[in-house]
């Protein structure tokens, strides 16, 4: 298996790269995490965001009539977490303000869990886990997927900063992920894995590697797809008109339970792969990216749904983090040769190098533009994979065994 270089190890200095990590650190910092924290806090004390119209929350995705409010916390973190490791052997002024961010953030959310008996920790009631399971009536929405944020964000301040009150926080998580995932049952299982869920596999997965808490890795196994796996690995493209970006972390998440259990579960390894060249086969388009309207269509048509809300940034960002781990397992030059492609072409085309704001989607169609986030009033799920995009631009350049360097980006 290949290997990655960490973070601080080596800098991109092409101009481009570094105005885009300079712009997007810049917006960073610039945000106010107390605002990112109050609808947590809210939920700390027993309140509904919904009904507190005086808090100070941002708007778009994360104002109090949204129920994804939460999801941007874990992307800034993760981010913020990206842009220290990479400022640690130098820009020490902007090393330490993140660092100090960092920390005031983390332990407010730690004072906020330290509320709950549970160890719960989210920026909206637990009803809305109890909707997704049947159990209550009340607007369906994707409280699953905004908790891989949170715990992924948590869980890479510790890998990047060595913030172990970040770890804890995750490993409450965890518990309380696991209490919640050991009483269903195989019916209550396939309800809730058919509402989008990101990559709660993954994540439970990397945070038993640090916890080793065998109540994490039942956790993580609740977020399996077989059924889907099977299917995909017998070479069946059952995607058509399913969410795009739905699918994708459930193949990471995949990649990783194979990672960590080996030969064992060879089969994840096996579904991942056919995943990503059925993807490539049947939806990428020249740039590397995919979707319209955040879904894969008819494959091998790409042509008939060129528009405006072609190639979502959180495909690309995520198709990435698959080939990235495929590359590291098979050393196969066909990964390299899409990473590149799809770099370019959606990360690095989805950044206003001049404002540092990032986009949702990028037309294929005709005499269509792109539209950027605002600053504090969008918030979209590309704003956070895009905040995490431009803090790690140097994370795939270089690989190697203990005697060979591999290059994917020249």
């Amino acid at each position: 298996m290949l290997r990655e270089f960490d973070l601080d190890s080596l800098q991109g200095t092409a101009a481009y790269f570094v105005k885009a990590f300079d712009k997007v650190t810049q917006y960073l910092l610039s945000l106010d995490p107390d605002r990112l924290l109050a609808g947590f806090k809210a939920v700390a004390e027993g309140k509904d965001p919904q009904t507190e119209a005086k808090l100070n929350l941002y708007g778009g995705w994360e104002d109090r009539w949204s129920l994804l409010r939460g999801h941007t916390m874990g992307h800034y973190l993760t981010a913020l977490a990206q842009a220290y490791r990479q400022t640690r052997r130098g820009k020490q002024d902007i090393n330490e303000l993140l660092a100090a961010r960092i920390n005031y953030t983390v332990g407010q959310l730690k004072a906020c869990q330290d509320r709950s008996s549970t160890g719960y920790l989210f920026a909206s009631p637990e009803t809305h886990f109890d909707v997704v399971e049947g159990k209550r009536t009340g607007q369906q929405w994707v409280p699953w997927y905004t908790m891989h944020k949170i715990m992924a964000g948590l869980v890479n301040v510790h890998k990047y900063t060595g913030n172990q009150e970040a770890l804890e926080v995750a490993a409450k998580l965890g518990d309380w992920a696991y209490a919640r995932t050991s009483r269903w049952d195989q019916d209550l299982q396939r309800r809730v894995l058919k509402v989008e869920y990101g990559g709660m596999n993954d994540v439970l997965y990397e945070l038993y590697e640090y916890t080793k808490k065998p109540e994490h890795l039942a956790a993580a196994h609740k977020f399996d797809e077989d059924d889907l796996f099977a299917a995909i690995a017998e070479g069946k493209n059952v995607l058509v008109n399913k969410h795009a970006n739905t699918q994708i972390p459930k193949f990471i998440g995949a990649l990783h339970h194979y990672r960590l259990l080996g030969e064992a579960a060879a089969f994840y390894y096996q579904a991942a792969r056919a995943f990503w060249e059925i993807v490539i086969r049947d939806y990428t388009y020249v740039t590397g990216g995919n979707s319209q309207s955040e879904h894969f269509r008819q494959p091998g048509a790409l042509d008939a749904t060129r528009d405006n809300l072609n190639n979502e940034t959180c495909n690309a960002y995520n198709m990435l983090l698959l080939t990235r781990e495929l590359f590291k397992l098979s050393a196969d030059v066909k990964y390299t040769n899409f990473y590149e492609r799809a770099f370019f072409n959606e990360i690095m085309a989805s950044l206003n190098p001049e404002t540092g704001m990032t986009t949702y989607f990028k037309p294929m169609g005709t005499g269509y533009f792109k539209a950027f986030a605002t600053p504090t009033e969008s918030f979209w799920c590309c704003t956070g994979t895009g905040m995490e995009n431009f803090t790690k631009l140097n994370d795939s350049i270089y690989f190697h065994t203990d005697t060979d360097l591999y290059v994917n980006l020249y």
